[in-house]
């Protein structure tokens, strides 16, 4: 007896909207990225903070496929966390000498609340600015006025 539900190759390339030869189509670059991978892994265990530019220089290889193969398997360089700097003259002292006056107010109403900082901000060499910016709290408009003034050194 013959089976009806089965489909040929032909017409199952057609219902998917593939061309025919796609079905045997086998990528052989998984098994070089393999490949790339162990070497690139053989490198970082001497040199485990080596970015895929110098991994690349080690191996003589492209810099764009080492970091290809890298990303694919989530291979990453050895980093140091960043540490907290604590100065040390503010170490077992208050927080602040001065009170948080709108730490309790319930701000309902813009003009209510404003916040403000100022920012030095150094341009090359030579020059420098300070720029102050004021926030209302409640609306988180920020306006960006002017410099306060510049100075060149």
């Amino acid at each position: 007896m013959i089976n009806t539900n089965t489909k040929n190759k032909t017409k199952m390339a057609k219902e998917l909207g593939v061309s025919r030869s796609s079905l045997y189509y086998h990528s052989k670059r998984s098994e070089i990225d393999l490949e790339v991978k162990n070497q690139i892994e053989s490198v970082m265990t001497g040199h485990p903070a080596y970015g895929h530019k110098r991994v690349a220089l080690e191996l003589k290889l492209n810099k764009k496929r080492i970091r290809r193969v890298m990303k694919k398997f989530n291979l990453k360089p050895y980093r140091k966390k960043a540490r907290l700097l604590i100065k040390k003259a503010d170490l077992n002292k208050p927080a602040t000498e001065f009170p948080n006056l709108i730490e309790n107010l319930a701000i309902d109403h813009p003009h209510q609340a404003w916040c403000t900082d100022f920012t030095y901000i150094k341009f090359g060499v030579s020059s420098s600015t300070w720029r102050r910016s004021s926030t209302d709290a409640p609306e988180r408009l920020s306006a960006l006025t002017s410099p306060v003034f510049t100075t060149a050194s």
